[in-house]
């Protein structure tokens, strides 16, 4: 009995071991964005405001506006619109090689240490434009604003 008990036992320990290491196939789905289309009001708003541009992607937000990214100038760039076409605000991102030099000699000369990671900079309706400047100064990181002639605005 104990012989046919011990039998049972290591049948039973090595059959669960081989299902252990069956491995399931799992299927991937490949998910294709599909092309949204904006209002006319909207595209209607981006033509005046970005007149020549013709390759722009739009996206609609989760707070119902539609954004639009294109080039400007060889800078990516997103335009944001809500639903009736009143425009919200721009933004353009800047590496260090294509900041304005009034923005990179006001960063050089306050943080001469510092490497710039990356930029934006924002155009809103409220307020005046102005860069945001990412930049890694003595092991942190920190984000600069600076307005269009190159002053550090907090």
């Amino acid at each position: 009995m104990k012989k046919l008990t011990l039998i049972f036992c290591a049948v039973l320990f090595t059959s669960g071991i081989t299902f252990a290491q069956q491995k399931k196939s799992v299927k991937k789905t490949k998910v294709v964005a599909k092309t949204v289309q904006a209002p006319e009001a909207v595209k209607s708003s981006f033509d005046q405001n970005f007149a020549g541009t013709s390759a722009a992607k739009w996206t609609k937000t989760s707070a119902g506006h539609w954004t639009a990214s294109f080039q400007k100038e060889n800078i990516n760039t997103i335009a944001e619109y809500d639903a009736d076409g009143k425009w919200i605000a721009t933004r353009s991102a800047y590496d260090a090689q294509t900041l304005p030099e009034s923005v990179s000699g006001t960063l050089k000369t306050k943080y001469p240490a510092a490497t710039i990671k990356d930029g934006w900079k924002i155009e809103r309706s409220d307020v005046a434009s102005y860069y945001k400047i990412n930049i890694q100064d003595n092991g942190t990181d920190k984000a600069v604003l600076l307005n269009e002639a190159g002053t550090i605005t907090e």
